[in-house]
């Protein structure tokens, strides 16, 4: 009996381990502009995916045409800006047997009196989210802006019913600016957003 014990253990272990993503495949890095057109199509996925559930990342109806060759040429330019700039970006994507399965993006403020801040978007495929992925890669941003003398604050705002985003930021030490009811409606939906900051200074 004790033997067929460990046999159903060890059984259970494999699966396990089968089942789970493996994480030494899994590198974070940011992106240059070789990485351009993986991350155009991991973010058409992701558009895709907003919405299901009734939880929403991203500001647009689902019948909106997604528009690659305007993104492309966006930020094809914005990518390469110098960070003195206006309006300048800079992503960071989670590569998994070189392809993009998740990403983040700052945006510089679009004038010189706000450059000193930055917005910031996230974006993760839904099998590789509560991996922890999330958070180690805003982390990897979060340093890469303090070392940044031009940089003094990292904003952001997350939609409602999205609950994990949130808890994420929070334990990363953003703090809650203000609750916005009302903010978007996406798909007919009323949707609201928290607007939450960072001092990196």
């Amino acid at each position: 009996k004790k033997n067929s014990e460990y046999w159903i253990f060890g059984v259970f272990i494999c699966c396990k381990l089968l089942i789970m993503k493996p994480t030494n495949s899994l590198n974070i890095r940011m992106l240059t502009l070789d990485d351009l057109e993986g991350w155009l199509k991991q973010c058409e996925i992701l558009d895709c995916e907003s919405g299901e559930n009734n939880i929403y990342y991203g500001p647009y109806n689902s019948d909106e045409p997604y528009s690659i060759d305007r993104l492309r040429k966006k930020h094809k330019k914005l990518w390469a800006q110098k960070i003195s700039i206006p309006g300048w970006r800079r992503a960071w994507g989670i590569i998994d047997s070189n392809r993009i399965v998740g990403s983040a993006q700052i945006t510089a403020g679009e004038l010189p009196t706000n450059i000193h801040r930055v917005d910031l978007g996230l974006g993760i495929y839904k099998e590789y989210r509560n991996m922890g992925l999330g958070q180690e890669l805003i982390s990897r941003i979060i340093e890469w802006c303090k070392d940044e003398s031009s940089i003094s604050w990292i904003d952001l705002g997350t939609f409602s019913g999205n609950e994990n985003a949130k808890h994420v930021f929070d334990k990363l030490g953003f703090e809650t600016l203000c609750y916005k009811d009302d903010a978007w409606c996406i798909d007919g939906l009323s949707i609201g957003e928290t607007f939450m900051t960072l001092n990196v200074k």
